[in-house]
């Protein structure tokens, strides 16, 4: 088997184990192998990683993870992912994904039982159940993937109760009851499986054991969830208590139950399920008009309704105001369920919900089935024929409601949620209703319809400037509208005036002696925290960032001139207990978030002095220039590193080893990052802000991040220049000038001649030699073919002079493609291969691995295709594996340069096919060339490629 999910994510080649490391690439596979053989649009994926907020970065980020996967891959595993429109497909052979097995098996064991074929199907059973290792889906951090390892979860419990039925009928009880125990304390709650394990205790002669399984099962339904026993186990109880001699065994199989009557119309439950809709609703009549075109009889199958937008936008409001404005068109019912996706509370599971309204819709608890999939046979089958109308608000992801969806077109269906839910979109072609913020007039119409239309008239500008600062959100509006009406004297002027400065606005929007405002609910929480507690609450909300590790934490926190790379077990201790009464969130391994508003909570609460907050602020602020400047020179080693400005001393390593754990710390902290720059800004923090924008530059370059590079760099070089470091406002000026040169804008020129003449006035010659190989690459990308040259030759002279390695690989490489372009690709070859020679003397795999991708193209351009491809496959699997997605591209059209050579044009239109897809999603201009060979009916005869190497 290839492929396993159904327990921690594992790939296997010819029997040996393949590391698939990174979370984004073991998130992608697993999505892909549980749409195993079907098209993934790239939405879906994005829709999968990240739910409710993808970056804008998202597309791109995808095509990188999926490239990169593919490269990590065994050649005869990464053969089966390919590329379709706007999508990819993971092709598995049958036998080859363990859950595609174990549905087969269970598939087979129900066949071979309808049969009576019970040892057969019992062995069947027990195959598949083996190919289970522990929990679907461990180790997969992704939004998607608790959803999906609750449904196969459920598939897995199915299994078991027909085994456990099976064994029974051959009277296999006393064997059967370590099994059932097993199950009944890893699924409590299940009646199914206490109603098994009591009968199996009974007919084992353990009277006393059953009648305790039900009674223990009793309490904790009325305990936990408020319910009564269903029907069936109380009955059971009932014939235990009594001996009653028709539960003993017998060996004839069992009669099938007779099928309930018919019910007539008027004993058909009608479900009327709908909350009353909030006060205050105006406005949204686009919307409104949007859900009603879905009563149209031609407006086709799908009468589903995506109602997204932020917390607090009114997207319950909305559907329900429309929902009870319409029960006229429903005279089936109405069901609802408020399905949690993003309160704190647990988020609903599909089973749970079909459930209720199955008993809702008139089927008996003891009718309804433990397996998930008959649960959605039954549901679809008691819908149909009915005009019911269903309310699934605030949903977390397509997962979620899948299984909650009517097959009939005669319902509807209205799903809230804050993500947009393309998977849904796209597979059952349901209307998207986007709900924005209230336009001014709509929002002050609320305020009139809560706090009087005349009182509200009577001031319109100071209504206005109301309805302005409480931003368009239904909520606050709400909130707003209530504090009028409980103070008639106060003006509608004096509560803008009180909202108006940024730190009142959290107290202004609470409502005095409400216990579930969100000020006061914080009170309650921290007035119980110990001193360090509340100390590390306060430091935390400095921290500008989405989210924070344990060791920044304890950068925050300490109080002495030593930085380390790792918390102490004091810090982390005290971050797991401010999560655990929801101060913060856990927001992945080691790392934390804080609400914006408990961060402004906590800002507000005035508990740390100036002194103390500035020293706090000058901690972190150098425990990310220490890591960063570590990180750097592992991302792209031997460019010379500026002089460090610190106050505070790094004792032991950086969070992490190698190149790989460099750049997954600064995929990690970029946001991180670049607000932490915007703050030490706002502060005029120049000694700050010129050393975190300096130690993000290789990176930036790395991954294409063209605009923050320059936003960055820019802010960089301006504070240099207000501190006098000349040198560090020229490395800054030159990293601007690489970021216009990858995007072959002559703006270019003016930062590298700026920078150079300041490198040569401080006599920083190396400098100045590797900013003038960066102009040349500049000149070469913009067909400046002679002034290129020259610029390079001088380069590989001046570095053979100065015995610097790094340099002449760098200018080798570069000259070697302007050779090439100039139509002497023999010399070409000798430049490269030596430039190639230097690298791996040198120990650069990063510049081995570029090297070996420029010399691919020569040798295309020489006809030496074979070899050609041999460089350019190496080259790629190393850019994927870097996660470089311009590298990704270069050698992708190179090895479609390469299949064509070899006449196979097919394989040649697919790989650039992929190239021009990762190039355009990064913005290169690389990507039209590529576009321009796939729009040919034949591949070009002569190529030609413009890609040096910047940085």
């Amino acid at each position: 088997m290839n492929y396993a999910i159904l327990g921690p994510l594992e790939v296997h080649s010819h029997g040996r184990p393949v590391e698939v490391a990174r979370p984004r690439r073991r998130a992608v596979l697993a999505f892909l192998l549980l749409h195993a053989n079907r098209r993934v649009s790239i939405d879906q994926l994005v829709d999968a990683l990240w739910a409710e907020g993808p970056p804008r970065t998202a597309r791109a980020q995808v095509h990188t993870a999926v490239s990169a996967l593919r490269g990590g891959l065994p050649e005869e595993l990464a053969g089966q992912l390919s590329s379709e429109a706007a999508g990819y497909r993971l092709h598995v052979a049958e036998g080859a994904l363990d859950s595609a097995e174990f549905r087969l098996r269970l598939a087979r064991a129900r066949g071979l039982a309808e049969r009576h074929q019970h040892v057969e199907a019992v062995r069947t059973l027990r195959d598949g159940l083996s190919l289970w290792r522990g929990a679907a889906l461990t180790g997969v951090d992704a939004p998607f993937a608790g959803p999906a390892g609750v449904r196969l979860e459920e598939e897995r419990f199915a299994a078991h109760e027909l085994l456990a039925d099976l064994e029974m009928r051959a009277g296999r009880h006393q064997e059967l009851v370590p099994e059932l125990t097993a199950l009944s304390d890893q699924y409590p709650a299940r009646e199914s499986i206490a109603e098994r394990l009591a009968l199996a205790l009974y007919r084992s002669g353990r009277q006393a054991d059953a009648l305790a399984v039900v009674s223990t099962l009793r309490k904790l339904l009325a305990e936990e969830y408020g319910l009564d026993l269903g029907r069936r186990l109380v009955e059971l109880e009932a014939a235990v208590l009594r001996g009653d001699t028709a539960l003993q065994h017998s060996a004839a199989p069992s009669e099938p139950a007779p099928a309930p009557a018919p019910r007539s119309s008027s004993d058909v439950p009608r479900p009327a399920q709908l909350p009353r809709p909030p006060a205050g609703f105006v406005g949204r009549s686009a919307e409104l008009a949007s859900l009603s075109l879905l009563l149209d009889p031609t407006a086709g199958e799908a009468r589903i309704a995506v109602v997204n937008g932020p917390a607090g936008v009114g997207k319950t409001a909305l559907a329900l105001s429309w929902a009870h404005s319409r029960l006229a068109e429903f005279p089936d019912g109405q069901l609802f369920v408020d399905l949690h996706g993003y309160d704190r509370a647990d988020p609903e599971v599909p089973g749970r919900v079909l459930e209720r309204f199955l008993m809702a819709l008139g089927v008996p608890g003891y009718q309804v089935p433990a397996d998930l999939s008959q649960r959605e046979d039954l549901y679809r089958s008691s819908m149909a024929d009915r005009r019911v109308l269903l309310v699934l608000d605030n949903a977390h992801d397509y997962q979620q409601i899948r299984s909650l969806l009517p097959g009939s077109a005669s319902c509807l269906t209205l799903v809230t949620s804050r993500g947009k839910l393309g998977g849904l979109v796209a597979d059952t072609g349901a209307a998207s209703v986007p709900l924005g913020m209230l336009p001014i007039e709509e929002a002050v119409e609320v305020l009139g319809r809560i706090a009087g239309a005349d009182r509200v008239a009577a001031t319109p500008d100071a209504a206005r400037d109301l309805a302005r600062l409480c931003g368009g959100l239904p909520l606050a509006l709400r909130i707003s509208a209530v504090r009028l009406v409980e103070d008639p004297a106060t003006p509608l002027s004096g509560l803008a005036a009180e909202l108006t400065p940024e730190e009142d606005r959290l107290a202004g929007l609470g409502l005095p002696g409400d216990d579930h405002t969100v000020s006061r609910a914080l009170d309650h929480t921290c007035m119980r925290l110990t001193a360090d507690q509340a100390r590390l609450f306060q430091l935390l909300g400095l921290h500008p960032g989405a989210s924070i590790g344990s060791a920044a934490a304890e950068a925050l926190s300490g109080t002495g001139e030593l930085l380390r790379g790792s918390a102490s077990p004091r810090v982390r201790q005290t971050l797991r207990e401010l999560d655990a009464v929801h101060l913060l969130d856990q927001a992945g391994p080691d790392r934390y978030s804080m609400h914006d508003l408990v961060r402004l909570y906590s800002r507000e609460s005035g508990l740390l002095s100036a002194t103390e907050r500035d020293a706090a602020l000058t901690r972190m602020f150098e425990w990310y220039i220490s890591v960063g400047t570590a990180a750097q020179d592992l991302v792209q080693p031997g460019s010379p590193q500026l002089p460090g400005d610190l106050r505070h001393v790094w004792r032991g390593p950086a969070p992490f080893e190698d190149h790989d754990g460099a750049l997954d710390w600064f995929d990690q902290e970029l946001a991180n990052l670049t607000s932490l720059i915007q703050l030490a800004s706002a502060r005029d923090d120049h000694r700050v802000v010129w050393q975190l924008s300096a130690s993000l530059a290789r990176y930036l370059t790395r991954r294409h991040r063209l605009d923050t590079m320059l936003e960055t760099q820019r802010l960089g070089e301006r504070a240099a220049r207000a501190v006098g470091n000349e040198l560090a406002a020229a490395t800054l000026a030159g990293n601007q000038a690489i970021a216009y040169s990858m995007r072959h804008d002559p703006q270019a020129r003016e930062p590298f001649e700026r920078a150079i003449t300041t490198f040569v006035r401080l006599g920083e010659l190396r400098r100045a030699a590797l900013a003038r190989l960066n102009l040349g690459n500049l000149e070469y990308m913009l067909g400046r073919l002679a002034e290129a040259c020259t610029i390079q030759t001088e380069g590989v002279a001046a570095a053979r002079e100065a015995g610097d390695d790094y340099m002449l690989l760098r200018a080798l490489g570069a000259l070697g493609l302007i050779r090439s372009d100039l139509g002497d690709h023999e010399e070409a070859r000798g430049l490269l291969t030596e430039a190639l020679a230097v690298a791996e003397a040198s120990g650069n795999e990063h510049m081995v691995d570029t090297t070996r991708g420029q010399l691919a193209l020569v040798l295309v351009r020489l006809g030496e295709f074979e070899e050609a491809l041999t460089l350019g496959r190496k080259s790629l699997a190393a850019a994927r594996r870097d996660g470089n997605p311009m590298r990704v591209g270069h050698n992708l059209d190179e090895i479609g340069l390469a299949l064509a050579g070899l006449g196979r044009h097919a394989e040649a239109r697919e790989s650039w096919r992929e190239a021009a897809q990762v190039l355009a999603s990064i913005g290169s201009p690389q990507a039209e060339e590529v576009a321009a060979r796939l729009a040919e009916p034949e591949p070009a005869s002569e190529p030609g490629s413009s890609r040096p190497d910047s940085g």
